[in-house]
């Protein structure tokens, strides 16, 4: 009697999951209607953060991708190709520090000293391995 219930109990638990199956299908790409629209929005907002970042301006490439991020929710896939970007944003600034730091050291600033320059040097090489890393994780 009692493995006749624990049968039945786990027949209703493989159909009640079957229920819960996500509707999507990200191999074939069907998606719900809302997250291909969102989907194919936030690919928008993406082309013009890198035709920003592109142009140099980081800032503006940044606000964009992180608006994107607030307002396509559903978008996942560009989400993830949102981060990749703001990895490259962040190692660009990060470069464009690095260039600032060693163009201070070497007019004699007072105010830097080596370990300024060492800590911009780690920040650029923290941000190529991340970079790596996403992207051997796709």
């Amino acid at each position: 009697m009692k493995n006749l219930l624990l049968l039945f109990t786990a027949l209703c638990l493989c159909g009640a999951c079957s229920l819960f199956k996500s509707k999507e299908d990200p191999k074939t790409g069907a998606y719900s209607e809302n997250r291909s629209r969102m989907e194919k929005e936030a690919q928008q907002r993406l082309a013009k953060a890198r035709s920003l970042l592109s142009g140099g301006s980081c800032a503006q490439a940044k606000a964009v991708v992180e608006q994107m991020r607030k307002d396509c929710y559903l978008a996942l896939d560009a989400r993830k190709e949102g981060i990749l970007l703001m990895d490259s944003i962040d190692l660009q600034l990060a470069r464009v520090e690095l260039a600032r730091t060693d163009s201070l050291l070497r007019a004699g600033c007072d105010t830097l000293e080596q370990a300024d320059f060492d800590e911009a040097c780690r920040k650029v090489q923290f941000y190529e391995r991340k970079i790596q890393h996403d992207r051997s994780r796709q």
